[in-house]
């Protein structure tokens, strides 16, 4: 059972690795157009990509820009919070404002890696129940067999007297 949390949680971690370094890579990249106080959040809710970005600087259509060009991750909704208020993007919009996308966006691998989960998550319940009614089925068989050991054995033969013979005269 141990083993199975590890994979689980070596999975996630390894899943989550490229795309915090995706992160940081486009946290730079706006920090260096001259936002500070950039913050990023991408999150995916029932198969929808969102990502947030809180700053402090002038244009959330600069932001959007350089999302759109250089962050490789899929996404289907941009917030941008600047100080001057909060501006949303849909992909839709993103795609007619700046055209397509100038970085080759990353397969959208959310249900893949979850489909791999359950599968594995399937497969170890599976082999834990298999595992709990083979321990059953040896419970059973030995004490069946313990049962009719002590229904063959015959009692311990004690002495019995021997059987009375002629007066003794």
């Amino acid at each position: 059972m141990r083993r199975l949390a590890l994979f689980v949680l070596l999975c996630a971690a390894l899943t989550g690795c490229a795309a915090i370094a995706d992160l940081a890579t486009l946290q730079t990249r706006i920090h260096d157009t001259g936002y500070e106080n950039v913050s990023l959040y991408h999150r995916s809710n029932n198969g929808v990509d969102t990502l947030e970005i809180t700053a402090n600087g002038p244009d959330p259509d600069e932001v959007a820009q350089i999302v759109w060009d250089t962050y490789p991750e899929h996404i289907d909704h941009l917030s941008i919070t600047l100080p001057g208020g909060q501006t949303t993007y849909t992909e839709a919009e993103l795609r007619d404002t700046f055209g397509e996308r100038q970085v080759t966006e990353k397969p959208d691998d959310d249900t893949d890696v979850t489909k791999t989960l359950v599968t594995w998550l399937i497969i170890g319940g599976v082999a834990f129940l298999l595992l709990v009614l083979g321990v059953i089925i040896l419970i059973v068989v030995l004490v069946r067999r313990s049962r009719r050991k002590a229904q063959q054995q015959p009692y311990p033969h004690l002495p019995y007297p021997p059987p009375p013979g002629p007066p003794a005269a």
